[in-house]
């Protein structure tokens, strides 16, 4: 079945490809997710996004800030992330009950690339 999103939008793509490498995130010099188990969604109109399992965050606290419903994926959260005694606001976010074509999603954040230091993928 398709989404509603997508059905309504069919000239919005979406791929989910598997990171086939470790990334590593960074947040004043820290790092604060490793993952070999990595998603890149490539959408239509926007930059490739890294999603990590929420399991492979750590040293980082992710407080709830705001809903959003994205007409392609589905229901998002967005998370001010505390690290260090330092708050960043609307740093990241994730879709925990994401549309069909995205379900690979379910279970990882992504981070605003303005809001970290540094995302590293390795070989």
């Amino acid at each position: 079945m398709m989404s509603p999103g997508i059905s309504e939008h069919p000239e919005h793509k979406l791929e989910a490809q598997r990171v086939e490498h470790r990334i590593e995130i960074y947040i004043d010099g820290e790092m604060v997710a490793q993952s070999t188990n990595a998603i890149k969604l490539v959408e239509s109109g926007l930059p490739p996004v890294i999603y990590v399992p929420i399991n492979d965050l750590k040293n980082i606290d992710l407080i709830k800030s705001s809903e959003y419903t994205c007409p392609y994926k589905g229901h998002a959260e967005f998370y001010t992330l505390t690290h260090n005694n330092k708050k960043f606001e609307n740093a990241a976010w994730s879709f925990d009950h994401p549309y069909d074509e995205v379900q690979e999603l379910t279970g990882r954040v992504a981070f605003a690339p303005d809001r970290i230091q540094e995302l590293r993928i390795l070989n």
